[in-house]
């Protein structure tokens, strides 16, 4: 079911959750793993802390599950990109998570997602999304934000203040057509 179906249906929503299929569920897994395996040589960031983060392998599917998931939502193709660590800077600013556009930010326990400075001004929608544990088929979308309109009212994080914003949950959009109308271009296409 697409946002605008399950909109129709309710007057209002604060998430919207996505269930995939078990062919989308087996893509999604499919590509997480490729992204851990991919990975196992890259070191993580300095502010990253090994204790309070779930292993690579699940962190990996959990993230291709939302991503994926955000493609079913707002119809848009996911490619379910995988390269070698080796050439993640060839790539990182030419392909989005989700169509043209679309930045998706897999939460876990928290709520806020990350907006990072080194993507601003290059017209992205951001999406929040968290999938259902411990299967991993379910996701709930938090919603969308203009991704520098996000970096605007977002927080500095504590671990990386002058390259990260946290915004919250609240700041969040369940669907913004307007803002899909004017962004995604898939839909001037139509």
């Amino acid at each position: 079911m697409t946002y605008a179906k399950h909109l129709a249906k309710n007057d209002h929503v604060d998430s919207f959750n996505v269930q995939l299929e078990p062919f989308e569920y087996e893509w999604a897994s499919h590509v997480g793993t490729r992204r851990y395996i991919e990975n196992w040589r890259k070191k993580d960031a300095p502010y990253y802390k090994k204790e309070l983060m779930e292993d690579d392998r699940t962190a990996q599917v959990a993230a291709a599950v939302c991503e994926l998931a955000v493609a079913k939502a707002t119809n848009n193709y996911w490619s379910g990109h995988v390269w070698a660590a080796d050439l993640h800077n060839v790539y990182k600013n030419k392909i989005s998570d989700v169509g043209e556009n679309i930045e998706v930010r897999r939460v876990r326990t928290g709520e806020t997602a990350a907006v990072r400075k080194r993507d601003l001004g290059k017209g992205l929608i951001l999406f929040v999304a968290k999938a259902i544990m411990p299967e991993l088929r379910q996701v709930e979308i938090w919603g969308q934000i203009d991704y520098d309109k996000g970096w605007a009212i977002g927080e500095p994080a504590h671990y990386s203040p002058d390259d990260t914003r946290l915004v919250h949950r609240n700041q969040l959009k369940i669907l913004d057509w307007p803002l899909l109308e004017e962004r995604l271009r898939w839909w001037k296409r139509v």
